[in-house]
């Protein structure tokens, strides 16, 4: 206890109380003080006039237009406009005057309506009356003819109003912010008879506008910027510029022949035909452009020089919002960039040079074909195709509504580097026209992965006298022919993980030929259906391998034979699941057979396999012909004749009958036919004579 009887507890206590309360009071007194010290929200607009020129006034060119502006604060900035469009800011007064260039288009004879817009910090906004102001009909430097000596067009000179065909011989220069008209029909030609080119290097607040003198333009007013065969390379820029109304007769609003032209940060718009158009190399570059209202493409290009297409563009609004490729022959390397748009190739391009040229597509690309047109590679002279579309898929397809048979497809020719070509998880859709395949090769081994062809009005891949370097994890639908046609000494160049199936013939088509080194038939999900003569041997002992699973279906005819002329070996072991050899009908003797002759490898085995509807030739199914090879575990039925033919062999056919299964042999003959060895005999595939077994 204290004296008074307060114990030190209770002081605190007190103390403390106290303070909270003067805290509370003071922060009150400071809320007050900010809300009766803070003015209220701003809602005046402020007020704006133009003060030059005078409503009414004629002027004779470029002209600055000054406004008068003023808020109960402060004028952030005014913008000005002319007949609706702005044509400048400013936020940097002179006291309370705004002011700003008028250096665009001033059509001569023209009335123009001039307004400004003032805003102040708070959002507020109010715009001025509008005045009216007339362009004499005198205003401006006049051009036409020839100009022959170096020129400079200023801006204070504007308009320059080009009256008939001005013909560039020289280097014309223009300054930023010059504006040129030009009369109806007329062209500015650069470089018809001598090096020249026009160095127009506008600036972002200043533009060069080319425009119609027609005060009611419309596309196609005037022909258009043509850079001729003798326009000089570097010295044709075009940069922050605007160009409109051109293209008279379908033409261009800029086209490039010559002159390695750059298109840099500009805005073309309203033809009566294309954009940009260019041949051989007259674009370098165009890049950060906008292109719109285009009764055809915004950029047509020869299909060598499409890495000329820079970034930034806009290509949209168009009668077709794609790039033009015109077909042509590309001689020399160049990358197809993806643009986002869809490149048209409208008439066949082919890739050959003695320069070897590659045409490498970026991921994501659409090539889009029009009628009849192809994309071949390698004819007569070398070139090659890469097409990669790992990080986006790469699509062939036609212009035309989804279909088949509307374009005629790739093709891969005999001078194709079979190194630098390849497809890789791309698409192609609706190829076939003329009868063609979607992929074609002639003599032109390639790689063709995870890609997809469909609806194609013919076959899907067609090979001619070539195989693949790779053809794995592909899918072929949808075709009208067979999804791929191919020799079979070639079949070996078929990978794993592919699809065949969802065609009109859902089968490999396979010609007849001779295999003489080592090859691999893999199974797939369709059979192979066999024209022809299966001929293996060669000096190499060629071995034959077949996956457990295949199927084959033999047309009439024709056989499978191993070692009939030279040395063989066959490997076909049916596990876990059997290889059938069959015909392309349930008749009986509709194929020849499997022959094994003389030459075969007395290590062939024949295991877990179905031999049917055989015995075409009236000696079995299965022939042995001197040789000794493993039989075991086979289902052999249905034949014309015998099951087993065996003739000059120490096999024995107590065992063939033992360890196979044969059944539904012809009448009048029995499951096997056997004639052993005669001595110092030669083997005679004509004389068939022997017991029956």
């Amino acid at each position: 206890m204290v004296a008074g009887g307060k114990s030190e507890v209770t002081r605190r206590s007190s103390c403390v109380v106290f303070r909270s309360s003067f805290l509370t009071l003071l922060s009150s007194l400071f809320v007050l003080f900010l809300i009766a010290g803070c003015p209220g929200e701003d809602i005046t607009p402020p007020e704006v006039n133009i003060i030059a020129p005078a409503d009414g006034d004629t002027i004779a060119g470029p002209t600055t237009i000054r406004a008068n502006a003023t808020d109960n604060k402060r004028v952030a900035r005014v913008e000005f406009f002319v007949d609706g469009v702005r044509i400048g800011i400013d936020s940097s007064p002179s006291g309370h005057v705004f002011e700003c260039a008028w250096l665009g288009v001033m059509r001569p004879g023209t009335a123009n309506t001039l307004t400004c817009s003032a805003a102040d910090d708070a959002g507020n906004r109010n715009s001025s009356p509008a005045i009216t102001v007339y362009v004499s009909s005198a205003a401006g430097t006049h051009h036409s003819g020839i100009i022959g000596a170096p020129e400079t067009w200023t801006a204070a000179a504007s308009p320059h109003v080009i009256d008939s065909d001005l013909y560039v011989e020289a280097i014309l220069t223009l300054e930023p912010g010059a504006a040129v008209l030009v009369a109806d029909g007329a062209t500015i030609a650069v470089g018809t008879h001598s090096p020249a080119g026009i160095v127009a290097q506008g600036r972002a607040d200043s533009v060069i506008a080319f425009s119609a003198l027609n005060p009611t333009p419309g596309p196609g007013a005037w022909s258009g910027i043509q850079f001729r065969a003798n326009a000089i390379s570097g010295s044709n820029i075009l940069r922050h510029c605007t160009i409109e109304h051109a293209g008279a007769g379908g033409g261009a609003l800029v086209r490039c022949d010559a002159g390695a032209a750059v298109i840099d940060s500009c805005r073309l718009g309203s033809s009566s035909g294309r954009g940009v158009a260019a041949t051989g190399d007259g674009l370098r570059s165009i890049a950060h452009t906008t292109i719109s209202d285009c009764a055809g493409y915004p950029v047509s290009l020869p299909p060598g020089r499409v890495s000329a297409i820079g970034p930034g563009n806009v290509l949209t609004v168009n009668a077709y919002n794609a790039i033009e490729l015109p077909g042509g022959t590309v001689v020399a390397t160049d990358t197809w960039p993806n643009r986002r748009l869809p490149y048209h190739i409208t008439a066949t391009v082919t890739i050959a040079d003695a320069a070897n040229p590659l045409i490498t597509i970026a991921p994501g690309c659409s090539l889009l074909f029009g009628e009849n047109a192809a994309l071949r590679v390698g004819v007569a002279q070398p070139g090659g195709l890469r097409a990669d579309g790992t990080g986006g898929l790469i699509t062939f397809a036609s212009i035309a509504a989804p279909g088949s048979g509307n374009w005629r497809g790739l093709e891969f020719w005999e001078k194709t580097d079979p190194v630098r070509t390849s497809l890789n998880y791309c698409r192609i859709q609706g190829a076939g026209a003329g009868n063609a395949s979607a992929i074609t090769c002639y003599s032109a081994s390639i790689v063709i992965t995870n890609t997809g062809v469909s609806n194609c009005s013919a076959d899907g891949i067609y090979c001619l006298n070539t195989g693949f370097a790779q053809l794995q994890n592909d899918t072929i639908t949808g075709c009208a022919g067979f999804p791929l046609h191919i020799a079979a000494q070639y079949i070996t160049t078929i990978g794993n993980g592919n699809s065949f199936t969802g065609n009109t013939h859902n089968g490999i088509e396979v010609t007849g030929g001779t295999i003489t080194r080592d090859a691999q038939y893999r199974r797939q999900d369709v059979p192979y259906m066999v024209h022809g003569d299966i001929s293996v041997g060669s000096a190499f002992e060629p071995t034959l391998i077949i996956e457990s699973g295949v199927v084959f279906q033999f047309d009439s005819g024709a056989a499978l034979t191993i070692g009939d002329s030279a040395p063989a070996r066959l490997q076909a072991i049916g596990s876990p699941d059997s290889i059938t050899f069959t015909a392309a009908t349930s008749e009986p003797g509709k194929w020849n057979g499997l022959e094994l002759s003389h030459y075969a490898s007395s290590s062939s085995r024949l295991e877990r396999c179905q031999l049917f509807y055989g015995g075409g030739a009236n000696h079995g199914i299965l022939y042995i012909d001197g040789c000794m090879p493993t039989i075991t575990g086979n289902e052999i039925a249905w034949s014309s004749n015998y099951c087993v033919y065996a003739v000059n062999s120490e096999i024995d056919p107590d065992t063939i009958w033992a360890r196979n299964w044969l059944h539904d042999w012809a009448p009048g003959s029995d499951s096997i036919y056997y004639e052993p060895p005669a001595p110092k005999s030669t083997p005679d595939r004509g004389n068939r004579s022997g017991a029956i077994r």
